[in-house]
């Protein structure tokens, strides 16, 4: 017999229950996105979100714990006595549920207000008589980020600081990343709100608590409720929100036309909506809830499929595709720069320059080309991603409003104060985003003859050709004998090949002639050898002479490709061990 009851949360987090993660359990592994999905869908239910509607109850799925062995209960009761039980099934809605509880009790300023009160008491256990009482928190968690949980989240105020320690495990770092990301949904909503949500999820959010009284047959449950099972994914909820309201006659192809577009898209449809909130600018809200504003704003659901999502869900295809074999001139090109770069802030922007690419060609291939310009000279200047992504949302605003756009638009233009800080981060970009320098490099190389658009970045390193910590008898240090030149010249862009991390291996601390030797000697396959590394074998030495020269060619390329002024903001000469190092005498060539 497996004793059930269908408690609202409120009621779970009280009386009888007190909750413990058995130490076999696996840690949190809920991140932002399964965090953002459930808040997307309580405060739907709740009538926050989409039609301000809200729901009577909502049902947050089973919740399975194991009592004692020899405790026999028969009926879930509120006047059971007190005791300690193990949650099987449930610790990740648990946890987020109770994070998010923790988060709305600290956004109150008063202490004495009902939600702090109410919260509290569901995240704080009462134990024993009235004249020996005693507190435990209602969730205990097993392992090192229990500490993190308690200290930082369930603790009255705590969401609202900065973590007490380091988190060092990943299942710590992410009750953290949830915690202050709910804390920065929640923070922008207004109180009344805040107070309507706590409200839902405590007494009209429900689970059905199932008790076992061993792990065997806990765990037979646990399998029985998720292996048949699927977690449902944003594009999901937003497919069945569609279908509920289309006509019958038009659900069965709507449906073909979604399920199309999922497998076309594979893992890059949940992005997908996404980018589309961001766009119709519902970049703040939480995803589900900004395309419903956005289905909202076009007029219903039909509407929305018709007008947008299969227009959109188009152009996204041909931006995650490259455009190959479809797109014409250099945007496939393009794309395929774009695709490489880390975070995706350009997407919004580049699915509406394809939008309609057919019906204006040259206008969709000049707004690529801009992107991808705004996108790498955003990354020389070393923003931050929510600098980026105010960028990018002004140059969405512009597509939108079908408003000519030219080069010397005001959302393509860099200040000058921009244009001085691109000129600095050059100097030792490598230390500033490796990934980015190495980008940065694969596309310059292409820009002096190869063709290495298809090759993967990953597949290449960079290599300083001066070394970074040549030894105490090297002849590197006689080419550049002042330390201070040293540092200042190994990290600048003049230096710098990209070889593979076995050929970086072997040229590390060689000299001069040997690193000549291992750059020549690579061979075609499916990491050749690139111009932009081929370009040093011409030098009989590596010296300041030709590491600033070399600095100078590369500089003089990139203000080409992304039409920017960088070398008037950078001085003619670096600083006064230049001269010092050429009143040294040259070694001879080895």
């Amino acid at each position: 017999m497996y004793p059930t009851a269908s408690l609202s949360i409120s009621e779970l987090l009280s009386g009888p229950y007190l909750l413990n993660i058995p130490i076999f359990q696996r840690p949190y592994s809920w991140g932002r996105e399964q965090a953002e999905q459930l808040l997307d869908d309580l405060m739907e239910a709740a009538g926050i979100g989409f039609e301000g509607v809200a729901s009577r109850d909502y049902f947050l799925g089973a919740v399975v714990l194991m009592d004692a062995p020899d405790v026999e209960t028969t009926k879930l009761s509120p006047r059971m006595a007190q005791r300690e039980f193990g949650v099987i099934d449930g610790q990740q809605r648990l946890v987020t549920l109770m994070t998010l509880l923790a988060v709305l009790r600290d956004l109150e300023i008063d202490p004495r207000t009902s939600i702090v009160k109410r919260v509290q008491s569901m995240l704080l256990a009462q134990q024993g008589s009235r004249f020996r009482r005693t507190e435990r928190f209602r969730l205990h968690l097993a392992g090192r980020e229990r500490a993190v949980f308690e200290n930082n989240i369930l603790l009255p105020g705590k969401t609202v600081l900065p973590p007490d320690v380091v988190p060092i495990s990943h299942p710590e770092a992410t009750l953290i990343d949830v915690r202050d990301r709910f804390r920065a949904v929640l923070g922008e909503m207004p109180r009344a709100a805040r107070k309507v949500l706590s409200d839902f999820i405590a007494d009209r959010c429900y689970v059905v608590v199932i008790i076992g009284t061993d792990i065997d047959r806990s765990h037979q449950m646990f399998v029985v409720l998720n292996e048949r099972g699927k977690k449902l994914q944003r594009n999901d909820i937003l497919k069945s929100d569609i279908l509920s309201r289309m006509t019958t006659e038009d659900v069965g192809w709507v449906a073909r036309m979604w399920d199309d577009m999922s497998l076309a898209m594979g893992e890059d449809f949940e992005s997908f909506f996404g980018h589309l909130r961001t766009i119709f600018g519902y970049a703040r809200l939480p995803i589900v809830t900004g395309v419903r504003r956005v289905i909202r704003d076009a007029g219903g659901s039909e509407i929305f499929f018709r007008d947008i999502f299969v227009p959109y869900a188009k152009a996204y295809a041909l931006v995650r595709s490259n455009g190959e074999g479809v797109l014409p001139g250099e945007m496939p090109r393009l794309l395929r720069y774009l695709n490489r770069l880390p975070d995706a802030d350009w997407a919004p922007a580049a699915i509406l320059a394809l939008k309609q690419w057919k019906r204006d060609p040259d206008r969709a291939a000049f707004l690529l080309a801009e992107i991808e310009r705004l996108a790498m000279l955003t990354r020389l200047l070393c923003a931050g991603s929510g600098k980026r992504a105010r960028r990018f949302a002004e140059l969405v605003k512009a597509i939108r409003s079908d408003e000519p756009i030219d080069e010397r638009h005001p959302v393509l233009q860099m200040s000058r104060d921009e244009v001085r800080s691109i000129a600095f981060h050059l100097r030792d970009l490598h230390k500033r985003n490796p990934k980015v320098c190495r980008l940065l490099l694969m596309r310059l190389s292409d820009e002096m003859g190869d063709s290495s658009i298809g090759i993967d970045p990953d597949l290449y390193t960079i290599e300083h050709v001066l070394p970074q910590r040549p030894s105490a008898s090297s002849a590197w240090r006689q080419s550049v004998p002042n330390a201070e030149a040293r540092a200042e010249l190994v990290d600048c862009l003049g230096n710098l090949v990209l070889i593979t991390q076995q050929e970086n291996d072997r040229a590390r601390n060689a000299s001069w002639v040997e690193k000549k030797d291992i750059y020549g000697a690579i061979s075609t396959g499916k990491a050749p050898l690139l111009a932009v590394t081929r370009d040093v074998l011409g030098e009989r030495e590596w010296r300041r002479p030709e590491i600033e020269a070399r600095e100078q060619r590369l500089i003089g390329l990139i203000e080409r490709i992304w039409r920017i002024d960088i070398k008037s903001q950078r001085p003619a000469s670096r600083n006064i061990v230049q001269v010092q190092d050429q009143q040294k005498p040259m070694p001879p060539a080895a």
